[in-house]
């Protein structure tokens, strides 16, 4: 009986998958859901990042090298620092893949994830979003495992695969916003949001690591065991989210009354027999929604120029080693992840306890978060090829994106919150555009010359653009007020419950606080 009931007490604290009262210690269903929504989002992660790493193990660089004259760049290489007889891994890979075509490949991810935002936001609003979620990482991580088999077939098939898992992973962030929409209470919002984007931060950590490790030491020659086991932890990540996971609280069987209470307490709710209508039009024409997808796409720019070409610039200009490549990574995005949560969580704060404007903290935050990457990161081709400075500035960059937590990345469940997953895809879509062109253009430069101080130098100036850019946007038209469009007539059947200051609005706007809802 004793064993018995630890194993109940440890059901109930993890998952709270047993019927009855819970006991002390027993762990919210909102929370369980945060844990397999940060799992996931790792796992999604995992999936698209694994290759930036890899590629640098499947590439003869030296092959590569003896058909490029470096003549006239002969003094613009870093040297190879004394104690490291070399810059590659003792085998070199099977792969002649021009850079070029490394970031065809690099980017083809971002072809098909562009293409499912708005769609699976909508899908997860309308259908819910334990299987729109569920299906996808589980279909991905088959993709994952696949992916060896398609690189020994050719550049176009290893291309199709990664298409195939953009348009896949493509409607994970809007599903998760949907969910949030029905699970995170409003005192909530940005932390939950925050903590399941530092999912995608967590899965950076752990995966350049560990797939540096087992570039060397892994088995089925290397780089090719990154993909089993990444396939694998897809597969058994589904099977706890099937039996764990619901789209909504009123479909979880072992939810407290006392949870739905408070989840429900001043959040917005749309009734299942109605489901509202995303008003297009006046979406297309938003200035505060093409701002936020503006200064998407300039801060994805400089992000996904590091995820996809970070490993190989170390790799081939400040000559770190596979294994210590991976380490590097992690350090770099651990600083986001830190900062990511951290901003997220004060801007709650910083709203809610201290009743500042939500524009303002927006705003506040996202200056930080893109003026201090474009500081950071135009001083890069200063320190040339001191490693050390070099790593530092990366750091201290991806630590200041991190701020977009309390910036744009939480900005539309504010100006819409009824929409939220279908503007975040919307805005979502065109920011990773970038992940398109940002890779492509990398590789055009760095053709002739891919281990060139000058041309990498070329590609941090871009990125320091575009965040400037991306500041100076969003500090002049972002607003996180509601949107005129974003407010629902209520029926006998739709509450709508909102803040005392959005009741104040509605009273002005329209002469009648029963029109768009009533404080619950």
């Amino acid at each position: 009986m004793t064993i018995l009931t630890a194993c109940e007490d440890l059901c109930r604290l993890f998952c709270g998958c047993l019927t009855g009262p819970p006991k002390r210690g027993y762990l919210p269903a909102r929370y369980v859901l945060t844990f397999l929504l940060i799992w996931a989002k790792c796992l999604e992660y995992a999936h698209r990042v694994c290759l930036s790493v890899t590629i640098v193990a499947m590439i003869n660089h030296t092959a590569l090298d003896q058909g490029v004259n470096y003549t006239s760049l002969i003094d613009d290489t870093c040297e190879v620092p004394k104690g490291i007889n070399g810059t590659t891994p003792e085998e070199e890979g099977d792969y002649l893949w021009a850079p070029s075509e490394q970031g065809i490949i690099l980017g083809a991810y971002f072809y098909g994830y562009v293409c499912t935002q708005v769609v699976g936001g909508r899908m997860a609003e309308i259908a819910g979003g334990k299987w729109v979620l569920g299906l996808s990482i589980l279909i991905a991580s088959f993709l994952t495992f696949i992916t060896p088999v398609a690189a020994d077939i050719g550049v176009v098939a290893i291309v199709i695969v990664r298409v195939l898992m953009g348009l896949i992973h493509g409607v994970c962030m809007p599903t998760a916003f949907a969910l949030f929409g029905h699970w995170a209470p409003i005192e909530e919002r940005s932390t939950l949001i925050a903590l399941c984007i530092v999912g995608d931060q967590i899965g950076t950590i752990i995966t350049m690591p560990l797939t540096g490790y087992l570039c060397e030491y892994g088995f089925s020659g290397g780089w090719p065991s990154v993909y089993y086991i990444l396939g694998t932890a897809g597969c058994v990540w589904f099977i706890f989210w099937f039996f764990l996971a619901y789209s909504k609280p009123a479909d979880h069987p072992r939810i407290s009354k006392l949870e739905i209470e408070y989840i429900q307490k001043g959040q917005i709710q749309v009734a299942d027999e109605q489901k509202a209508s995303v008003p297009w039009t006046s979406v297309f024409s938003s200035m505060p929604v093409w701002t936020i997808a503006i200064v998407s796409f300039c801060s994805a720019w400089g992000y996904t120029t590091l995820l996809a070409k970070l490993p190989t610039y170390l790799e081939v200009v400040l000559h770190v080693s596979i294994q210590k490549n991976g380490l590097v990574n992690s350090l770099v995005y651990t600083s986001t992840c830190i900062t990511l949560f951290l901003s997220g969580y004060l801007s709650d704060y910083l709203r809610t306890k201290k009743e500042m404007n939500s524009t303002k903290v927006r705003k506040g935050f996202e200056i930080f978060a893109l003026l201090g990457p474009a500081v950071c990161t135009a001083l890069i081709p200063a320190v040339r090829c001191d490693r050390f400075a070099a790593i530092a500035l990366l750091t201290a960059a991806m630590a200041f994106l991190g701020l977009t937590g309390g910036g744009h990345v939480s900005i539309a469940a504010d100006m819409a919150p009824h929409h939220a997953a279908s503007i975040f895809g919307l805005v979502n879509s065109f920011g990773c555009t970038a992940g398109i062109f940002s890779p492509l253009v990398a590789g055009f430069l760095l053709d002739d010359a891919h281990s060139s101080v000058q041309q990498w130098s070329v590609i941090f100036y871009i990125s320091s653009g575009f965040y400037l850019l991306g500041a100076l946007i969003f500090l002049t038209w972002a607003s996180a007020e509601r949107q005129p469009w974003a407010y629902i007539p209520v029926t006998d059947k739709l509450l709508i419950p909102y803040t005392h200051d959005e009741k104040l609005n509605s009273v002005n706007r329209f002469g009648n606080e029963k029109s768009y809802g009533s404080i619950s």
